[in-house]
């Protein structure tokens, strides 16, 4: 009896329905990620410039929305099979963690955090799970 080997096309099938399912979770953190940013919200630039970009997407930079500047977006990794969600803008992490202490500029701060891409992504972690269950 012979027996064919295909892991080959198995691996690709993996790789190719892995990315399917990246862009899909990017997609679905970003979009919370900018519903929970809406209430602190005073030009729109931090919530347009809430993007995604995975491994072979393509894209130099995610897609960014007015009043988002094109540099906003997040860049594409490098790395096999990988999802990032954020922002670019300078004051995009201050308004996620919170900031106490002085800046660059020698203003004082003591703000407090409006986190929104870890829940966005806390809210989704059970459906991302699943979509790569189905995978297998």
């Amino acid at each position: 009896m012979a027996v064919k080997w295909y892991g080959k096309e198995v691996i690709n099938k993996i790789n190719t329905e892995s990315i399917k399912i990246i862009s899909k979770a990017c997609f679905m953190v970003e979009r919370d990620a900018k519903i929970l940013q809406t209430p602190h919200v005073d030009t729109g630039r931090l919530r347009a410039s809430i993007s995604s970009n995975w491994t072979g997407s393509g894209l130099s930079r995610g897609k960014v929305t007015t009043p988002a500047k094109p540099e906003d977006g997040i860049e594409q990794p490098t790395k096999k099979l990988t999802g990032v969600v954020g922002s670019n803008v300078s004051y995009a992490r201050r308004i996620e963690l919170g900031f106490v202490g002085v800046d660059s500029l020698g203003r004082k701060y003591n703000q407090q955090p409006y986190p929104y891409l870890r829940p966005a992504l806390h809210k989704n972690e059970k459906k991302i799970l699943e979509l790569f269950k189905n995978i297998i």
